[in-house]
């Protein structure tokens, strides 16, 4: 079937957050595409829910399915974009576009340890610290529009270890090599997820990396309409006619 339908544009959140890091990219991305935002396990509405890749794999796979014969678009920040990564390995033939933002350096290389010991430390410090940590941090240097959002369905910190030891276990560029349909690496060259951007962009057959000056890995959440520019200019531009068959 011709993609001539609006795509559906599912966005996956990173760690800590949940699917209101999105709300205002639905009316950013309103002329090119709808946008879906659901948690993740162990995130907002699923906060109850002990994450695993399997289970983030389900949650998108619904997304997917209630899409219909839709063209469908998947992108991820941080976290959300290792499941991306993953989900897209496995159905490739069911997206049109794949979208990964701060999630393009090897979850096992030198770069990542940082985030490995502020899993620990967030472990430790316990989840009423790390929330007054996180107002004090994050949402000092969010829009305003996106931290609101966040805040209303509120910021869990339990799933934090076991998503990131999954993604260390599971995850890296080798999964992008069966994905046949166009891939954008996206991210800011003060990321430290996004330091690999070229090797992650060369492993996908039509993949592209765009890497921005002084951004960093928080760069969706700060700066809300740049990041939409590009994932509009992405959708338009190479997501466009592109067919997908159903799962």
């Amino acid at each position: 079937m011709a993609a001539t339908a609006q795509p559906l544009f599912i966005l996956l959140h990173g760690t800590c957050f949940n699917g209101g890091q999105w709300e205002l990219y639905k009316e950013l991305l309103a002329d090119v595409a709808e946008v879906c935002a659901p948690d993740l396990p162990g995130h907002g509405v699923r906060a109850a829910q002990p994450f695993s890749m399997a289970a983030a794999r389900r949650v998108v796979h619904e997304a997917v399915l209630a899409a219909g014969e839709r063209p469908v678009i998947l992108g991820g920040h941080s976290l959300g974009g290792f499941v991306a990564m993953q989900y897209a390995a496995l159905h490739h033939q069911r997206l049109s576009g794949l979208a990964l933002m701060g999630s393009a350096t090897e979850p096992r290389c030198r770069a990542s340890v940082s985030f490995r010991m502020v899993a620990r430390l967030w472990e430790v410090m316990g989840a009423e610290r790390v929330r007054q940590s996180h107002e004090r941090t994050v949402g000092r240097f969010a829009d305003a529009r996106v931290w609101r959002a966040i805040s209303e369905r509120g910021e869990q910190f339990g799933a934090v270890r076991a998503a990131w030891w999954q993604v260390m276990a599971q995850s890296g560029s080798w999964q992008l090599r069966r994905v046949s349909c166009p891939t954008l690496v996206l991210g800011g060259r003060q990321d430290v997820l996004h330091l690999q951007a070229g090797r992650f962009a060369a492993a996908a057959p039509r993949g592209e990396a765009v890497t921005v000056p002084w951004r960093g890995h928080l760069w969706p959440l700060t700066h809300p309409e740049e990041v939409a520019a590009h994932l509009r200019r992405f959708v338009a531009e190479k997501c466009n006619g592109i067919t997908s068959s159903p799962a």
